[in-house]
């Protein structure tokens, strides 16, 4: 049934009180029944996906011509499609469409739907990590679909449909950031414990903890920066991860090395695997086990390309690229050869030897403020200059001045000014002259609307410095 189809997207932006009444029903159906006829066929598919090259063409061509067919129909990419065949489209065409930035799908929107905005839902995004507020609009039925690839991802990590996942930090935990509220809710409908990212206090994460253990969770899922913080607790006053613990899964955000020692130390030796994803629904990839920072994409997800500032293709591997995705799951507002914000280093090319599977490395965000400008107004990352350590619980930079930042700490429960003055010392000798910070102890850093973490709150256009405009 077609309505099954739409069954978790509309569980999971129902309101409270429909999922409450409706949740405990949902959890007694078996996963794959529960998802619906396209969730089935598409494990199908993908599974296939990853052996079978020949399909992997055919499917792509289909999923061409259907986005096409519908991208003809817009104001914005009709004449851009007017010398292409619709019906047998190939990767030749589509890769001498122009590149769709950020801003112009800000300005295009209402050019770009193909059908009614009644059709759609209408999603927002904060701007947080690509420096661009968006509104745009995704299909309905795009949910069951994403929750195809996501859960097939996750399978790496040893996940099955039954398991239970803390939730830490998206959509679903906005409602938990009111200090007066209680900071966590049981979903029994999607076997989520939704944890507030927005709490990440000793007191609160002490609940968090005893909540993993009550309600049997197998995995972690969230933002790295919000797991992180509550692995370093759980070292901290020494909790034993139960048995059933049995990975994290990470998405939203780079992960980096010193976040994964920690989610080491605090929960055990268990599979870690990040993701990456976009809002936009054009890409999604997916770490190699064993391979950390290593991301293959998903081919029938849509078609991910790796270009440089021409919008040439980059094919060395060793070499940063653009990310720039055509999104297949979506196609009511077509997306095509969309401009992530996001940079990568390549890794392999698509082929018909890898069953057509971009791998790259090394992605971040040419958005994302997570850079400190020096004296000489060169970039650098913040973990530079600042390293794991037992003092400081968390902390952001905050820049206004090449050279200069604030680092804002929140310390440890007992953790004096003066006993952080030696890690200060030690940052400040690590920039050696090209940088100076000063110390500000905060009682706590506030996340941003969606419960992330930044590491550099930059009010410096990095654009005057070397890092290229979306």
């Amino acid at each position: 049934m077609r309505s099954l189809d739409h069954l978790r997207g509309y569980y999971v932006n129902a309101p409270r009180s429909v999922q409450r009444s409706t949740g405990r029903l949902l959890s007694v159906l078996p996963p794959r029944l529960l998802y619906g006829r396209t969730f089935r066929r598409l494990q199908a598919d993908i599974e296939r996906s990853e052996r079978d090259a020949a399909f992997v063409e055919e499917q792509t061509r289909a999923q061409l011509a259907a986005l096409f067919s519908m991208a003809r129909k817009t104001r914005h990419y009709a004449e851009q499609l007017a010398g292409v065949s619709v019906d047998s489209p190939t990767l030749s065409d589509l890769t001498r469409l122009p590149i769709l930035d950020k801003e112009a799908l800000r300005r295009s929107v209402d050019d770009m739907l193909a059908v009614p905005r009644s059709e759609m839902d209408e999603v927002m995004t904060s701007g947080t990590t690509t420096g661009v507020a968006l509104s745009f609009y995704l299909d309905k039925d795009r949910s069951v679909k994403e929750w195809a690839f996501l859960t097939h991802l996750w399978r790496r990590a040893g996940y099955q449909h039954r398991d239970r996942r803390a939730a830490i930090g998206y959509r679903s935990v906005e409602h938990l950031r009111n200090i007066t509220s209680r900071p966590w809710d049981w979903e029994p409908g999607t076997r989520e414990l939704r944890l507030s990212p927005f709490r990440m206090i000793p007191p609160v994460m002490d609940t968090y903890l005893e909540l993993i253990e009550r309600y049997r969770i197998a995995f972690i899922y969230g933002y790295p920066s919000a797991i992180s913080l509550l692995a370093a607790h759980a070292r901290n006053v020494g909790w034993s991860p139960p048995q059933r613990l049995k990975g994290v899964l990470m998405m939203s955000e780079a992960t980096r090395p010193a976040q994964r020692e920690v989610i080491r130390q605090g929960f055990g030796p268990l599979p870690i695997l990040a993701g990456y994803g976009l809002s936009e629904k054009v890409a999604i990839a997916g770490e190699i086990p064993g391979e950390p920072d290593l991301y293959e994409f998903e081919p029938l997800y849509g078609v991910a390309e790796l270009v440089d500032d021409d919008g040439r293709p980059v094919e060395r591997a060793g070499e940063q690229g653009r990310l720039v995705g055509t999104g297949f799951i979506s196609m009511g507002m077509p997306l095509i050869r969309y401009d992530t914000g996001d940079l990568a280093v390549a890794v392999e090319s698509p082929s018909r030897d890898n069953c057509w599977r971009l791998r790259v490395r090394d992605i971040v965000s040419c958005y994302l403020q997570e850079f400190l400008v020096t004296r000489e107004g060169a970039l650098i990352t913040p973990t530079v200059l600042y390293f794991n350590n037992r003092v400081a619980r968390e902390f952001q930079f905050v820049q206004h001045e090449p050279g200069i930042a604030t680092m804002r700490i929140v310390p440890e429960q007992g953790v004096t000014r003066e006993e952080l003055e030696p890690l200060l010392r030690t940052i400040n000798e690590q920039g050696g002259g090209l940088m100076s910070v000063e110390l500000d102890l905060v009682d706590d850093i506030p996340p941003t609307a969606r419960g992330k973490r930044i590491m550099v709150e930059q009010h410096l256009d990095l654009s005057n410095f070397g890092l290229a405009d979306g």
